[in-house]
């Protein structure tokens, strides 16, 4: 849609002294000396009508050249607005267990559960352009990387995690407070928290509930993905599962469990699935100046009453 708008209206308010200009600037009657410069405007001389037509003529000119000028003045300009496709990323935190635990090797032969995640987490990154952070906890959370469209980047902070750089536990209230963090001002309208872990909450302190309420009050959905065969897990599997579970209902996620790669590339898949890009219409506007436009205008009628007063029908003085 295009519309016409001005800048400036209030110079309009000088269009109301053109007729009083128009009017000063005809010669009175009594004053001055009309001439005409043909046989043909003699003979209209004494047709009172044209006569007159064509005396106003140059100044009616003039006056239209100067009412383009306050048109000019005014700022005229063409707005066009449309709407236009644009899509919204996502916003993504990798929250990644790096307790003794990860050492296990009961996902892959002669591979540990923590380089079966890696592995599976840089296929998942793939080409992707949303923006991911990076969280690493154990015993402790933190952040290894905010939020960034870079991809190499966060390819080379998910294989540099590695068992050890942290105090030893599982604090997955810190890992959800951490994403939180990164995430609860990103300006994305989808903002989702990657958990991995393979044990229970054994920290005191914040529990990982109210950390998943916190969270979900910032529009942060979890998806917790607990690893590891269910035999090697032990007793705290029913515990960890409840906590992630409750954790992924709160903020209306989703709870994965895998025990091979293979399972984890089709969580991957699947979260992928569920966390398509949004695409929105967004109005943008386009505005076009046109103010030469009533200048060259001006310029037309100028030079067409000059014309007028230099013809056959010119007018003196």
């Amino acid at each position: 849609m295009v519309t016409f708008e001005l800048v400036r209206p209030a110079w309009l308010w000088l269009l109301a002294g053109l007729p009083i200009w128009l009017l000063w600037m005809r010669p009175p009657s009594g004053w001055g000396l009309l001439v005409a410069r043909s046989g043909e405007a003699r003979r209209l001389a004494f047709r009172r009508l044209p006569g007159a037509l064509l005396e106003l003529a140059p100044h009616a000119l003039r006056a239209a050249a100067m009412g383009c000028l306050v048109v000019a003045l005014a700022g005229p300009q063409l707005v066009r607005t449309y709407q236009e496709p644009v899509t919204e990323g996502v916003g993504i935190v990798l929250a990644v267990d790096l307790s003794t635990s990860m050492w296990a090797e009961d996902m892959a032969e002669q591979t540990t559960r923590l380089d079966v995640a890696k592995e599976t987490l840089e296929r998942f990154l793939g080409e992707r352009t949303d923006d991911i952070g990076v969280v690493s906890f154990a015993g402790e959370a933190l952040t290894r990387l905010p939020l960034t469209g870079d991809t190499y980047v966060t390819r080379a902070a998910v294989a540099g995690l590695e068992v050890g750089l942290l105090l030893d536990g599982t604090d997955i209230a810190g890992a959800i407070a951490a994403a939180g963090g990164l995430l609860r001002d990103a300006p994305h309208a989808s903002k989702i928290l990657i958990l991995v872990t393979d044990g229970a909450h054994n920290r005191a302190g914040l529990l990982p509930t109210l950390a998943a309420r916190a969270a979900a009050v910032h529009g942060i959905r979890i998806y917790p993905i607990a690893i590891g065969t269910e035999d090697a897990a032990g007793v705290g599997t029913a515990n960890m599962e409840t906590v992630l579970t409750q954790a992924a209902l709160l903020t209306g996620g989703r709870y994965f469990r895998a025990s091979d790669a293979a399972a984890l590339d089709e969580i991957y898949a699947e979260i992928d699935r569920l966390t398509e890009p949004t695409e929105e219409l967004v109005e943008r506007s386009e505005i076009i100046p046109v103010g030469v436009w009533p200048i060259l205008m001006a310029l037309l009628l100028l030079l067409g009453g000059a014309g007028m007063r230099a013809s056959r029908w010119g007018v003196v003085p």
